[in-house]
């Protein structure tokens, strides 16, 4: 296994009347992409906020599989990957469709231990404006992520930013960069949530990133996520 594996991460909101069917097909989607090459596990989850949010993420080997598992339009397409898009593109109901494949850019190795257990994640994701962003960035890695951390609750963290190739030019949708947390557990949410129940530390860094993060920060997400089914690769 390589050092330094990509992330894809794959979101959709599914109305209600169409939940049934989409939830039959992608319970059998991930266990097809997995047939691939490249893939390396899958793991699915929804929104504790906004239950039709569903959160797919995947392991991929590296760059170099990217024109296998992503290039729709390209010669070098898996035929498993063609036909899952194709199925793809025929559900109904599905809007605020965002992809993007993402590079490790610091905190806990991706699956080691990141993304081994059935904690509930934390997901953030923003773009930032490019005149800040590389003091913004300093600020998320050095000061943001440490004192969130400190937090009872927070578990492990991991920082993504886009991949920028060749193979990905239609491909990437959402924020430039994403943040992984695990949580304790599904019990402690509301303490890391702005609720009354906040706790201190927790509510003293929602204000740091009030007053700094998000004035350089658009297309902003966060949310709360549950495991609802994991993956992997048969050897």
């Amino acid at each position: 296994m390589p050092d330094k594996p990509l992330l894809l991460m794959v979101q959709a909101t599914c109305a209600q009347p169409h939940l049934e069917p989409f939830t039959t097909w992608y319970n059998s989607h991930l266990p097809n992409l997995l047939r691939i090459p490249g893939y390396l596990w899958a793991q699915r989850y929804m929104g504790l906020d906004e239950e039709n949010r569903f959160t797919a993420l995947y392991g991929i080997r590296s760059p170099d599989d990217l024109s296998n598992l992503l290039r729709w339009d390209g010669p070098d397409l898996h035929s498993i990957a063609a036909s899952e898009v194709a199925n793809w593109q025929k559900l109904e109901g599905l809007t605020r469709r965002v992809g993007n494949v993402y590079e490790q850019i610091s905190g806990s190795p991706l699956r080691d231990p990141l993304l081994l257990s059935d904690r509930p994640l934390s997901i953030v994701t923003a773009d930032v404006d490019p005149a800040e962003e590389t003091q913004w960035d300093r600020w998320y890695t050095e000061s943001h992520v440490p004192n969130l951390l400190k937090i009872p609750g927070y578990v492990f963290a991991g920082r993504f930013r886009v991949l920028d190739h060749p193979a990905l030019e239609f491909f990437n949708t959402g924020p430039k960069y994403l943040a992984l947390y695990e949580c304790e557990s599904e019990e402690i949410l509301g303490t890391l949530s702005p609720t009354a129940e906040m706790h201190p530390e927790a509510r003293a860094e929602l204000q740091r990133w009030q007053e700094y993060g998000a004035k350089h920060a658009s297309n902003f997400g966060w949310g709360f996520h549950r495991l609802i089914s994991k993956h992997y690769k048969w050897r």
